[in-house]
């Protein structure tokens, strides 16, 4: 059970009452940016909303992360607007409409679900449903992959794409056999880095790529999401950081105005009563 649910179970709309509000809000978007909607909706355009769009996105995931109902409902409202802020810009500018999006998707989810829509099975397991998403994206759909790492989104956030080269060169066995075996790789790379730092060569920021690199596959290989480790490695210092600037305060004093033996001490002390 989450955390924060909602005040009570909402009872499921029906279809026609689903069908009535979603166009209700396509209005409101569409009036947004009609002449009589808002100044600030008009001058908008794909570029300007990109930015937005992914800030919604981490807003969701927060919400998420918190498992807070109530702020995940929020939040998809959002990501709602944004979607259909961006079918209403296509449509002004003649790209697409909303009616090929909703098409399209619906389309595609049928086609790659034929053990759900057109050929029901008594039984598919996941990888049989995995594999025949594959197979149906090449031969039906006519997705010709030349490398298994076609198909990655080129914006894709750096730490997850490395998450997704690792799990799809894993696919053909090119890959470490356990975490502990990625250890020497780690330290070969830091190894190197040292290297470059000791010369002050130029290639420091590859190294250290190398290095993040393979750290990332060694947290895959053990089960984990690197951004997730990362986020609660980022939650530990936030909370560990804080502890120290109010204990500095406590005394009187503030971490610019100490010297970093005292501000080690205060670390200490916050490993032990922070966590």
């Amino acid at each position: 059970m989450m955390k924060s649910q909602l005040k009570s179970s909402p009872e499921k709309l029906s279809p026609e009452k689903v069908q009535e509000t979603f166009r209700e809000l396509w209005q409101v978007v569409c009036k947004l940016r009609s002449r009589e909607g808002c100044p600030w909706d008009r001058e908008q355009d794909f570029s300007s909303m990109k930015n937005q769009f992914l800030e919604e996105v981490y807003e969701f995931v927060d919400a998420l992360e918190a498992d807070e109902s109530p702020a995940m409902a929020e939040e998809l409202g959002d990501l709602f607007f944004h979607l259909l802020f961006f079918s209403c810009l296509a449509e002004d500018e003649n790209r697409f409409t909303l009616d090929q999006v909703l098409e399209q998707i619906k389309a595609k989810l049928i086609r790659r679900h034929p053990h759900v829509f057109t050929q029901p099975e008594a039984e598919i397991s996941t990888l049989q449903v995995k594999a025949n998403w594959e197979k149906i994206k090449r031969e039906v759909e006519g997705k010709k992959y030349v490398s298994l790492l076609d198909g990655i989104p080129t914006s894709l956030p750096p730490l997850l794409k490395t998450l997704v080269f690792g799990q799809k060169a894993a696919k053909v066995g090119f890959d470490w056999p356990s975490p502990a075996a990625v250890i020497p790789k780690i330290k070969e790379e830091l190894s190197e880095v040292e290297e470059v730092i000791e010369a002050g060569g130029e290639p420091l920021e590859e190294e250290l790529g190398d290095l993040l690199f393979v750290a990332v596959n060694m947290i895959r290989l053990s089960g984990f999401e690197p951004g997730r480790v990362l986020h609660r490695a980022n939650q530990k210092f936030e909370r560990r950081f804080r502890f120290m600037e109010a204990a500095a305060l406590t005394k009187g004093s503030n971490l610019a105005g100490m010297e970093l033996e005292e501000q080690e001490l205060l670390w200490e002390q916050a490993k032990v009563e922070s966590g």
